[in-house]
């Protein structure tokens, strides 16, 4: 793991991440813009944007750098295009985001496990839904 030196800090930040980008939910965002009719939440843009400053925010383990980046940059573009209330955009890139969310939070839910020594069985905080 690059930056933090204590392994404390660098799970606490990890956990304080997740639950931000988590918080994002850019499955629902998604699924909300996928409908016949959409319509831009007004949070929408904030809560994407605290998703995009926690994943730059950390320093992560080395197999999850990529993968925080990608969100990071995915969630950008959707913000920009929620803020400017530009639909269509907003569709494309809540779809880039909600995969870029998965790429990145089953891994690291899956370290953090593995870090606590809890058992992963079936892949730990997998994410159930239809896509």
């Amino acid at each position: 793991m690059t930056g933090s030196s204590n392994p404390t800090d660098s799970v606490a930040g990890m956990l304080a991440a997740l639950a931000h980008i988590d918080g994002a939910d850019f499955h629902g965002i998604d699924t909300a813009l996928r409908k016949e009719s959409p319509i831009i939440d007004e949070f929408w843009s904030s809560r994407v944007r605290a998703a995009q400053i926690a994943a730059a925010s950390i320093p992560w383990p080395e197999e999850l750098e990529e993968h925080a980046k990608s969100l990071g940059a995915a969630a950008d573009r959707l913000g920009a295009a929620l803020s400017g209330g530009e639909v269509k955009t907003a569709a494309a890139a809540a779809k880039e985001a909600h995969k870029a969310w998965h790429t990145l939070n089953t891994p690291a839910w899956n370290y953090l496990a593995e870090t606590a020594g809890i058992q992963i069985s079936g892949g730990a905080h997998e994410h159930r839904h239809q896509h």
